[in-house]
């Protein structure tokens, strides 16, 4: 009988940590962010991710199309693998290729850069 009782609460046990969401997991960068942290750095490995005065929010479209007001010129983007996403923009001609680390909550995006810069998005629901 402890025995069988002990097997249920290990199993109901089990069963609530699979149920459980996990922030850390991996996330689509479909969907919207709001701009919430910008990283500088003046070239010398010293810089820290600093709040954003004012929130501003990008949408990552399935098919490919972006809007909001993060990067005003962007256009498209496409999911290269699990890092590397390509943006392009009407400034530039040619696209260009962010690093990127995506959870269920949190987007960071680093631009290519001389000198370390960093964006980090919180996902709108």
């Amino acid at each position: 009988m402890k025995n069988l009782l002990f097997t249920g609460a290990l199993l109901c046990a089990l069963l609530l940590n699979a149920c459980k969401k996990d922030d850390q997991t991996t996330g689509e960068i479909y969907g919207k962010w709001i701009l919430t942290e910008q990283y500088a750095d003046p070239g010398d490995g010293s810089g820290t991710y600093q709040k954003v005065k004012e929130f501003k929010t990008i949408t990552f479209l399935p098919t490919g199309e972006t809007m909001g007001d993060v990067f005003e010129p962007l256009t498209r983007f496409k999911v290269l693998d699990s890092v590397r996403v390509e943006i392009t923009t009407k400034n530039v001609n040619q696209p260009l290729i962010y690093q990127y680390k995506v959870t269920a909550k949190q987007l960071i995006l680093n631009p290519p850069c001389i000198e370390g810069c960093g964006l980090k998005f919180k996902r709108v629901k």
